[in-house]
């Protein structure tokens, strides 16, 4: 369901930046499917693609103390045609034939207790319908700060302002199993209340937020219900759980839901 490559907790300025040339190999085989993939995608009704840029992962450096990220530059048409919808291609040809676009994810903690998770649209390329953090992905113009990618994440999809998140921190690196992509989660607290979110929510990519009390027995539930979360949901509770309950409730439930980390 979920590979965990790298676990935190860091704060903003322990993690740092740098670019790198897409390593990524042109294979005019691939080429060809991402193009195909793209083209008969666009034509089917109710779908909402655009090919917006994004930053691939290149590598990456994790400590306790510090995460260092190199990106390169891909799209989400390259993302469209290999991650979501051919991650198959990682098996034929290697997993750097992926488009591997840096996600974002942020598990948001009420000023009431809840923990608030959105429920996606049928409109949305991948898990349509399915329960999901706020998220979004590390885009050129955040120059490599992929805090202020979460923030904007959160402020685009409930409406808040800087100014009502305080205590963020990146929990880990994972990737989705499926998709095989990389995704940091991501914890912020908000200074409003669920009933004042759900009323701000922008509905463009989730048409409902989905509420959990921030309960161990409450969590531990929600994590069962692999049919409605998505992996990367999942995950997002079990590492925001690792800080909220501590380390052997992590290692309690870790197994039954990850991949070993690479060493």
């Amino acid at each position: 369901m979920l590979t965990i490559d790298a676990i935190g907790p860091w704060i903003a300025s322990q993690v740092r930046a740098s670019t790198l040339p897409d390593s990524r190999p042109r294979v005019d085989a691939v080429e060809r499917l991402i193009d195909q993939t793209w083209n008969v995608a666009r034509q089917q009704p109710g779908i909402q693609l655009f090919d917006g840029p994004m930053c691939r992962l290149e590598s990456f450096n994790a400590t306790p103390q510090s995460l260092d990220l190199a990106f390169s530059s891909t799209s989400y048409r390259i993302f469209f045609g290999t991650n979501m919808q051919h991650p198959e291609l990682a098996d034929q040809y290697g997993p750097n034939i992926l488009a591997n676009p840096l996600g974002v994810s942020c598990l948001l903690e009420t000023a009431d207790d809840w923990i608030l998770l959105g429920r996606r649209s049928d409109s949305v390329a991948y898990y349509p319908d399915r329960v999901h953090p706020f998220a979004g992905a590390l885009e050129p113009a955040d120059n490599g700060d992929v805090f202020a990618a979460a923030r904007r994440e959160l402020c685009e999809e409930l409406n808040l302002k800087e100014s009502h998140l305080k205590k963020m921190s990146c929990l880990a690196l994972v990737r989705d199993s499926r998709l095989n992509q990389p995704e940091l989660i991501f914890s912020a607290r908000t200074t409003r209340t669920l009933r004042q979110l759900e009323k701000l929510m922008d509905h463009t990519e989730h048409r409902a937020g989905h509420p959990l009390a921030a309960t161990a027995s409450t969590i531990e539930s929600a994590m069962n219900q692999t049919d409605l979360l998505t992996p990367i949901a999942i995950g997002s509770l079990l590492l925001w759980g690792q800080e909220r309950f501590g380390q052997s409730w992590f290692d309690r439930h870790r197994a039954t839901i990850t991949a070993a980390p690479k060493p």
